[in-house]
């Protein structure tokens, strides 16, 4: 049985509409993806501080740059123990070197949402200077530096949030 002429004809002129909207939508979209390439960033290769010759000192009455090879020795000896990468463990081994521990700042062991940190940064301030280092959970690698205090006081050495040193 014949369709009626006039449901043939919108049916056939629906079907280029529709074609040339899925042709457009399409193009919209590869279009979008083709936005997304690009170069990738490089990661830069941590490189580990070299291992001084002799054991470094520290300073209790020094500067931040005087006490910093002995603050990178210590986040050296622990990134090769056997300690979680958490705020506790690395701010009681720089505690038990010497360093002030109502001087330090640490970051949260978890996030907002609950997953684990994947580093711990920690800080020492020392007058208005900060040794400020970072611990990697998945290769324990870190990093050490001395860096000028921030805020109007210069009493601030990790921006942000950071966990309370109550124990």
């Amino acid at each position: 049985m014949p369709l009626p002429l006039h449901l043939s004809a919108n049916s056939a002129s629906a079907r280029p509409a529709a074609v040339l909207t899925a042709i457009a939508l399409t193009a919209g979209l590869l279009t979008g993806c083709s936005l997304l390439e690009g170069p990738v960033p490089e990661t830069p290769e941590r490189v580990e501080p070299p291992t001084p010759e002799a054991p470094p000192v520290f300073f209790p009455e020094g500067s931040a740059a005087d006490n910093l090879p002995y603050f990178t020795e210590v986040l050296r000896t622990f990134s090769t123990g056997q300690q979680p990468v958490q705020g506790v463990p690395v701010v009681d081994a720089l505690a038990a070197a010497g360093f002030d521990k109502a001087a330090m700042q640490v970051s949260f062991d978890e996030s907002k949402t609950g997953l684990a940190a994947d580093n711990i940064f920690v800080s020492v301030r020392i007058g208005a200077e900060c040794l400020i280092g970072q611990v990697v959970a998945e290769d324990r690698s870190f990093v050490a530096e001395a860096k000028p205090a921030i805020g109007p006081a210069q009493d601030v050495c990790l921006i942000g949030s950071t966990r309370a040193i109550d124990w």
